[in-house]
């Protein structure tokens, strides 16, 4: 029998900070095993390009990513699925951006350990992105705008 306080933690709807937070990283690293996923079985077993399977991959990561933070992480999904999923995405490449941004900074312009400069990418691009859905796609009052056609 689970006890109540994890089943609070794991089953519970996720109302506070201190319990989206861990949860989004859990979301998150499973979005990456999807991607990467993804990505080595279609090169290496359907013959696909990196490219191409680069970006399904991701595509895959952030489908999986989207549907576990509108049931898991945040209690307040959009009703619009496809509206929500374009905004998350738009949100997403802002992480992508800052991600980019950073390596480029640290690794290519001040010649720091290519790790060090992901490690701080991924601590930047992870909070940008919790935050801007926790505020702007997954806020109280998303769940009750009309759905768009």
């Amino acid at each position: 029998m689970i006890s109540r306080t994890v089943r609070r933690l794991l089953l519970a709807p996720a109302e506070g900070l201190l319990t989206q937070m861990p949860r989004a990283l859990v979301v998150s690293v499973l979005a990456m095993v999807v991607d990467v996923g993804v990505l080595a079985l279609l090169v290496q077993f359907a013959g696909v390009s990196a490219i191409p399977a680069a970006v399904i991959g991701y595509l895959t990561g952030g489908v999986v990513q989207y549907v576990l933070c509108s049931v898991w992480v945040f209690p307040n999904a959009p009703k619009s699925a496809a509206t929500g999923f374009v905004a998350f995405t738009v949100l997403s490449l802002g992480g992508l951006a800052i991600t980019a941004g950073t390596i480029q900074l640290l690794h290519e312009s001040y010649a720091l350990p290519l790790t060090f400069a992901k490690a701080v990418a991924l601590g930047l691009a992870f909070n940008w992105n919790f935050f801007t859905r926790k505020f702007l796609l997954f806020r109280p009052d998303a769940a009750s705008e009309p759905a768009t056609q």
